[in-house]
């Protein structure tokens, strides 16, 4: 029981880690932004499109670290709540792509902006290979989650 606590907690660490170097991540690519902003014809929306995909991806990792926390604390729903963020993580990052064929300069400054704006969480699903990380965090939380309700522990870890 004790190791697969101490699996949740490890993920939790390693995840908290990611989330952290994310956010310096996506502070200075806003910095650079606003010292250095890309006004060009060819992506006359990137403005918008990279100022709105920076919200989000500052929202998506603020909920990564309160999950990577709560699975260091081992909180009762930290599982649950941590598979959830990495699903919502991978469609997110995915989800894009179907702008990126839009006419009249829209598609184009999303595309320009996706790689900027989204470089906060982009540390997190990378690493070390796109998408490795997250699956197999995901896979090994689940199931420390499944061993820890089948050993009956008390309510305040992180089975249910």
């Amino acid at each position: 029981m004790r190791k697969w606590r101490l699996l949740l907690q490890v993920v939790g660490a390693v995840s908290l880690a990611l989330g952290l170097l994310g956010c310096s991540f996506e502070v200075t690519s806003a910095l650079d932004e606003v010292r250095y902003p890309r006004i060009h014809p060819s992506v006359p929306f990137f403005m918008p499109a990279f100022w709105s995909m920076a919200a989000v991806d500052t929202v998506l990792l603020a909920t990564f670290i309160i999950a990577s926390v709560m699975l260091l604390a081992l909180r009762r729903r930290a599982a649950v709540a941590y598979t959830w963020v990495i699903a919502v993580l991978i469609i997110y990052h995915l989800t894009p792509g179907l702008l990126w064929l839009r006419p009249h300069g829209v598609g184009v400054s999303v595309a320009a902006a996706t790689g900027v704006a989204n470089e906060g969480t982009a540390a997190i699903l990378a690493f070390p290979v796109p998408f490795l990380y997250a699956l197999v965090s995901i896979v090994c939380v689940q199931i420390a989650r499944k061993r820890l309700r089948s050993v009956g522990t008390d309510s305040s870890s992180a089975a249910r």
